[in-house]
């Protein structure tokens, strides 16, 4: 590995969703709630034209009925209104998640893309790292590749080629790392990882999109930076 970050172009590629789903309609509580409304106050009527005079109904019940009925109107329509609220909160989603397409962005974490057999790591050292090894697994967990990068405190950009310790090219896919480090005195030093990508897609088939880095998933909340030049 050496001291450089870069990428290269996939092919985008955007996967919207799709379903389906019985032709019977779907019931509306606000209307089902409005017409049962209706014929309440058609019988409430029909029962104060015909009521006895001698024995009038309790006004007190009748009120009570009617709050009752307007109560639940109320709570349905304002549950409908949250609901269009979030409709329009996902469509913007979508929209902010199709601004990442062909951009390089890092997230901390230690799943990475290797990605046209480049991947790009960042390491933040507390202090400075007199012995730290960068480890590389693959997606089954087996060691592929481990590399000396020992250094001062601060931030270090490493690049990864895509092979392992023997020197065989290695296929695009997700990878994880990991970093050891300790001082000249044999204690752990405090150590941040970072990983880079190039979003190559953006998966809208679920309720909250999700960037694709080639066969990596990673959600947009994960992202922490967006990086120059991409």
């Amino acid at each position: 590995m050496t001291d450089a970050v870069s990428g290269s172009s996939n092919t985008n590629n955007v996967n919207p969703s799709g379903s389906s789903g019985s032709n019977t309609p779907a019931s509306n509580p606000l209307s089902d709630l409005t017409n049962n409304y209706t014929t309440f106050l058609t019988l409430l009527t029909t029962q104060l034209k015909n009521q006895d005079p001698t024995s009038p109904m309790d006004t007190n019940q009748m009120t009570s009925q009617l709050v009752q009925m307007s109560s639940v109107e109320q709570q349905i329509e304002a549950n409908n209104q949250l609901k269009s609220i979030q409709s329009t909160l996902a469509g913007g989603q979508s929209s902010q998640a199709l601004n990442y397409l062909g951009k390089y962005v890092e997230m901390e974490g230690d799943k990475f893309p290797l990605q046209n057999s480049t991947a790009n790591v960042s390491v933040t050292y507390g202090g400075t790292a007199a012995s730290a090894t960068m480890s590389v697994y693959d997606s089954t967990g087996a060691l592929v590749s481990s590399t000396d990068v020992s250094g001062a405190a601060g931030t270090h950009n490493y690049s990864w080629d895509g092979k392992d310790s023997s020197g065989k090219v290695l296929p695009d896919g997700t990878y994880s790392v990991k970093v050891t480090a300790t001082d000249s005195s044999g204690k752990a030093v405090n150590t941040t990882v970072k990983v880079a990508g190039k979003v190559t897609g953006v998966d809208m088939s679920g309720t909250t999109p999700t960037l694709q880095m080639g066969d990596m998933t990673v959600n947009m909340s994960d992202v922490t930076t967006v990086l120059a030049g991409a």
